[in-house]
């Protein structure tokens, strides 16, 4: 489980987040959230939220998603002091560059990849980015699924290069 700053409409709220079978779980005190991202087409999500099936509008601006939920516009921004710590985002990072929405996956746990092999295409800021492994190795695990709305320094893939232990 993590701890992430989250500003919504101004307010900063410090969050968990973790992943259960397949859904993300935010914390905030007593309130529990599962949220599971079921497809996203253009600009609108179909999320499961609590058991309940919503189409949810959005769109990204910068670090910032704007959603249309229950009557009224909202903005969350993942708070700079939450990401100070995350390295920048190099070439072959398997993290996320951008916010952004996972198109496809191509491989799985377990997976032999070869350096150059794609690994994911994440749409962001209505371009295409292809995720390469910047080795030869074995994918660890996928932290990630079709469909679902990423922020920039997720982990998106664990990539263990050919002969570590």
């Amino acid at each position: 489980m993590s701890e992430t700053i989250i500003v919504i409409d101004g307010e900063e709220l410090v969050v968990s987040l973790a992943r259960e079978n397949g859904r993300t779980v935010v914390t905030d005190g007593d309130r529990r959230d599962e949220i599971e991202i079921l497809g996203v087409r253009g600009d609108e999500a179909e999320l499961l939220i609590n058991g309940r099936r919503r189409l949810v509008p959005f769109y990204l601006e910068g670090d910032s998603v704007h959603f249309h939920l229950d009557g009224e516009t909202i903005t969350a921004t993942v708070e700079a002091k939450a990401r100070a710590g995350r390295k920048r985002h190099k070439e072959h990072s398997m993290t996320a560059p951008m916010p952004g929405v996972v198109l496809e996956i191509f491989v799985g746990a377990g997976d032999v990849v070869s350096k150059g092999t794609p690994l994911l295409i994440l749409e962001a800021m209505k371009m295409e980015h292809s995720l390469s492994a910047p080795y030869d190795g074995v994918v660890e695990a996928v932290h990630c699924s079709k469909g679902e709305l990423v922020q920039p320094g997720v982990d998106l893939i664990s990539l263990k290069q050919n002969g570590e232990e």
